[in-house]
C-alpha cells in the first residue's frame, strides 16, 4: 500500500530483510556401510539404531560377517548409518505368489526386497463382511516351513482395501505402495479374491556378489547430502570364502572417498604381521581421505555359546562409530584417538605390539623402508584404560593438513559448510553489497567454528580470513559471472607426541 506524505519532512519506514543466513546445516557426518546382509532393500537406507538395523536387514549372522561390524558401529557411538546391501547383479529373484478368486479375478503379490528372504512372507486375505472390502495381514516366518498354517509374526496390517476399483484410494495395489514388504498387481479385476493364506516363494539371492558388485554399490551414496564415513566390515571373511580380493574393494572405497569428499575407514587383513600389514596398505597408495587400522580385535561374541566366547572382527565398524561419536561430542576437529576412544565390547587385540612395531606403524615404513610412507593407526591395550585407538594419520603424509584424520575431516567439513551457506548468492547482483553479505555469512560460520575449538587463534584475525574485494573480483571475472572468495583457516593439529624434558636439580 502506497504511503501518502502530507507535509515536508523526513520519514523513516521499516523494511523486513531476507531471513538470516544459517550457520548450521547438514554437514554433520554419518556412517555409510556396504556389505552382504540376509534381508532388506538394496537401495541406500538410513538406520538410526541397532534395533532399526535388525528390523530392516537382520541381526547378527555368522554367514554375513558385516553384521558384526554394524553392531560395533552402534556400540561405539554411531548414531546414523546409511546401509547399502550388496547383492549379485544377476540371478537375484524376488519372491512372488499368484492371487486367485471368483470370476476371472487374478493378481500377483511380490516381495519388495529381492532375495530368498522374501520366501518367509505370508499374506492373509480375508473379507471384512462389508461388500468388496478386505483386510490384508502380512506375516513373516522365523524360518522357512513347508506349512503355511503357522504364519509367523505380524509385520503389517492393511484394513478395508478393495480389489475392484482402481480409481479408489482404497485399491489394494495403491495402498500396498506404502508397504515395506510387498507390492501387488491385479491382472483382471472382474470378481473378488478368495479369503486365504498365501505363502510367497521362488525368491533367490542369486550368485555370490563379485568385487564389481561392491564397486557398483558406491555411487548410490552420492544422493545422500551428507559427509560420510565409509566402511566395509567383514569383507575379508566373505571374500576369502568366495575367492575374491578385498583389497580391490578397499581401493574402491578409498577412491570414492576422494571423489565425493567422504572419508574411508579401512581394516587390514587378519593374521598379518606388522611388516606384512605395512606392505599390504601400500597397495592403496597415498590418500588423504582414508585411514587404516590394525590389528583386528576380539570382541565378546554375540552368538557365542557362553559368556567367554569371542569373535575376531576388523576394527573399522568400531572406529567409524568413534568418528561419529567424536563429531557429536566435539566436532570433526577432534582426533578420533586417545584414551577416550576405547573400543566397546573389545576383549583383546589379535596381536600385542612392541614399541618398535608401534614406531613402524606410525611412520608407515616397515623394517626395510621403501616408497612413500603409508601409516597404520594402531589399536593397543593401554593399562588402566583398555583397548584404545592410538593413531590418527591418513594415508597421505605430505607434511600438510592432509596427514591427520582430524585436520583432513575438518577441512572437508568446512568445505561442505561453505558450499551450503553461500548458495543464497547464486544469481544475486555481483557487487560490493553481495560481497559484504558473503563475508558476513562466512565469517559468522568460521567464528562459530573457532569458538567450538575448531580453529586456532584467540581472535578472528588469528583464526581465519575472508577476502572478497576488487583485487580478486575484477571487471573481467564479474562479467564472467564469477564471485571469487579467498578463505584461509588456522586448523587445529592433534598433540601426537608429548615431549617432556626432565632435568635433575641440585638440592641446596
Amino acid at each position: 500500500m502506497a504511503t501518502t506524505f502530507g507535509r515536508p519532512g523526513v520519514y523513516v519506514t521499516e523494511r523486513l530483510l531476507p531471513a538470516p543466513i544459517p550457520t548450521t546445516g547438514t554437514a554433520n557426518a554419518a556412517g555409510a556401510v556396504i556389505g552382504q546382509f540376509a534381508q532388506g532393500p538394496v537401495a541406500v537406507t538410513l538406520v538410526t539404531s541397532w534395533y532399526n538395523f535388525v528390523q530392516t536387514f537382520g541381526g547378527y549372522n555368522a554367514a554375513y560377517p558385516a553384521t558384526f561390524g554394524v553392531g560395533q558401529f552402534f556400540a561405539n557411538g554411531g548414531t546414523e548409518l546409511y546401509v547399502r546391501r550388496v547383492m549379485a547383479s544377476t540371478s537375484v529373484v524376488s519372491a512372488t505368489i499368484a492371487v486367485t478368486g471368483t470370476g476371472s479375478f487374478s493378481g500377483t503379490i511380490t516381495a519388495k526386497n529381492p532375495g530368498a528372504d522374501g520366501n518367509l512372507l505370508r499374506v492373509a486375505i480375508s473379507s471384512t463382511g462389508v461388500s468388496n472390502y478386505y483386510n490384508l495381514v502380512v506375516y513373516k516366518e522365523v524360518a522357512p516351513t513347508d506349512s503355511v498354517q503357522t504364519p509367523g509374526l505380524i509385520v503389517e496390517l492393511w484394513s478395508n482395501v478393495r480389489f475392484d476399483l482402481p480409481t479408489s484410494s482404497d485399491y489394494a495395489p495403491t495402498v500396498l505402495a506404502q508397504s515395506a514388504y510387498i507390492s501387488m498387481t491385479v491382472t483382471t479385476g472382474t470378481g473378488t479374491p478368495v479369503s486365504t493364506l498365501l505363502a510367497l516363494a521362488t525368491g533367490a539371492d542369486g550368485a555370490t556378489p563379485a568385487i564389481g558388485d561392491f564397486n557398483l554399490a558406491l555411487p548410490d551414496f552420492v544422493n545422500v547430502n551428507r559427509t560420510l564415513v565409509l566402511f566395509a566390515p567383514g569383507i575379508f571373511s566373505y571374500m576369502t570364502a568366495n575367492a575374491g580380493d578385498p583389497v580391490a574393494i578397499q581401493g574402491y572405497l578409498a577412491s570414492a572417498a576422494v571423489n565425493n569428499d567422504w572419508f574411508a575407514v579401512l581394516d587390514t587383513a587378519p593374521g598379518l604381521s606388522v611388516d606384512a600389514a605395512l606392505t599390504y596398505v601400500k597397495t592403496i597408495g597415498s590418500n588423504s581421505n582414508a585411514a587404516y587400522y590394525y590389528p583386528n580385535v576380539n570382541i565378546s561374541d554375540p552368538l557365542g555359546r557362553n559368556a567367554s566366547s569371542t569373535r575376531l572382527v576388523g576394527p573399522s565398524g568400531a572406529v567409524a562409530g568413534t568418528y561419529i561419536a567424536m563429531d557429536n561430542q566435539f566436532g570433526p576437529f577432534k582426533a578420533p584417538a586417545g584414551l577416550s576412544t576405547t573400543i566397546s565390547g573389545a576383549v583383546s587385540p589379535e596381536k600385542s605390539l612392541t614399541n618398535d612395531e608401534l614406531d613402524r606403524l606410525n611412520s608407515g615404513q616397515g623394517s626395510t623402508p621403501s616408497g612413500a610412507p603409508s601409516p597404520i593407526n594402531a589399536i593397543r591395550v593401554v593399562p588402566g584404560v583398555g583397548l584404545a585407538v592410538m593413531g590418527a594419520r591418513t594415508l597421505n603424509q605430505d607434511n600438510t593438513a592432509n596427514r591427520y584424520v582430524s585436520t583432513r575431516r575438518s577441512t572437508l567439513y568446512i568445505k561442505r559448510r561453505l558450499q551450503e551457506i553461500t548458495q543464497f548468492a547464486i544469481f544475486e547482483n555481483n557487487d560490493q553489497i553481495l560481497w559484504s553479505r558473503l563475508t558476513t555469512a562466512i565469517g559468522t560460520f568460521l567464528n562459530s567454528y573457532r569458538n567450538l575449538g575448531g580453529l586456532k587463534g584467540s581472535t578472528e584475525n588469528q583464526a581465519f580470513f575472508v577476502k572478497i574485494d576488487t583485487e580478486n573480483n575484477t571487471p573481467t571475472t564479474i562479467a564472467a559471472g564469477e564471485v571469487n572468495i579467498s578463505v584461509g583457516v588456522a586448523l587445529q593439529y592433534p598433540a601426537e607426541f608429548i615431549v617432556i624434558t626432565l632435568s635433575q636439580m641440585t638440592s641446596n
